[in-house]
């Protein structure tokens, strides 16, 4: 696929404080890449750059190849959706769309053109003549979007916009976002410190940790092959076995139960189980190890067989294959 931005050594310092550190970085052209990491590592600053909201200390941002160091964030084909959507309160939705198209001049055919396609795209048709206050909060959010991609950017900027919503409807507008992405073709930068939204949605992510990106990769590979401690213990559950002067990571769904006096070779510990949470079709079991200070988790799924009960000994196992070395 082509490459669409790429930024080369970008730094950023606030005075003497390193942000970002140096790093450089390449999205291609229709990719939904997720800019991941815990409050205060970096993510947002680096979508400012991108969107020339903040300038680097050092080094270039290029999109399609042309550096945008003394570009203004107007001029700049990408547009930016906040958490706050700043709509206009007293404007109705297809005048909140339309604000871009008006300041840019664009004829009156044009803009209704488009204004009817990207209603289409949002849903928001039959919304039209209300104001943001006749609005939900998801409701909101498209009108936002809405007015984002009217221009056409080649690149969307998205800073955490689904912040504001309750579990059930981050999670719709989850999927409709990711539809729509798919369906327009335009690339998105998207920024959140959830994690489980950015692998429901993502091409690729990246995992920042202090301003710096420690793995960058697809969903899965993030989740089966971490490549460091931060990325294992940040992305989903797992249990961290510290033996011999390495780190095995092991998923709580590949860690297997067994009675104490069951065969050895199918086990590699023992301990007692210390709680169970009960979650629907899965269980999650806490085992306290013997002898060792650690209490490992469990999943146990609705058919699997043995009821485990708070304070019954248990046998615990994994297959070698699903352990991950993990560097000190």
């Amino acid at each position: 696929m082509k490459k669409i931005i790429h930024l080369d050594s970008i730094e950023k310092r606030f005075a003497d404080t390193v942000v970002v550190p140096s790093f450089s970085l390449s999205i291609e052209e229709g990719e939904f890449l997720t800019l991941l990491g815990p409050s205060g590592c970096g993510k947002t600053t680096l979508l400012r750059m991108i969107a020339g909201f903040e300038q680097p200390t050092t080094g270039e941002i290029f999109l399609d190849e042309k550096p945008l160091s003394h570009v203004p964030p107007y001029q700049r084909d990408m547009n930016m959706v906040f958490q706050q959507y700043a709509l206009f309160p007293h404007m109705t939705v297809e005048q909140n769309i339309l604000f871009g198209l008006k300041m840019k001049k664009v004829n009156a055919a044009e803009q209704q053109k488009r204004l009817e396609e990207v209603l289409q795209y949002v849903q928001l048709t039959e919304l039209r003549k209300r104001t943001p206050k006749q609005l939900s909060g998801g409701q909101q959010q498209r009108v936002a979007i809405a007015r984002a991609i009217i221009n056409n950017p080649r690149v969307l900027l998205l800073d955490e916009p689904l912040g504001a919503l309750d579990y059930q409807l981050r999670k719709s507008l989850q999927l409709e976002l990711k539809n729509l992405q798919k369906n327009l073709g335009i690339t998105f930068i998207y920024v959140t410190h959830d994690q489980e939204e950015a692998m429901a949605m993502s091409d690729r992510i990246a995992v920042m940790n202090k301003g710096r990106i420690e793995q960058i990769a697809s969903p899965a590979e993030i989740y089966n092959s971490p490549q460091t401690l931060f990325v294992a213990t940040f992305i989903g559950e797992n249990n961290i076995f510290r033996e011999n002067g390495t780190n095995a990571a092991v998923r709580p769904e590949k860690i297997k139960l067994y009675p104490v006096d069951c065969d050895k070779d199918k086990h590699k510990k023992l301990g007692t189980i210390a709680d169970a949470v009960f979650l629907g079709n899965l269980r999650k079991v806490f085992i306290r190890l013997e002898g060792q200070d650690m209490t490992v988790m469990a999943h146990q799924y609705a058919g699997d067989g043995l009821d485990w009960q708070v304070g019954d000994q248990v046998a615990i196992g994994w297959a070698q294959t699903d352990e991950v070395i993990l560097p000190c």
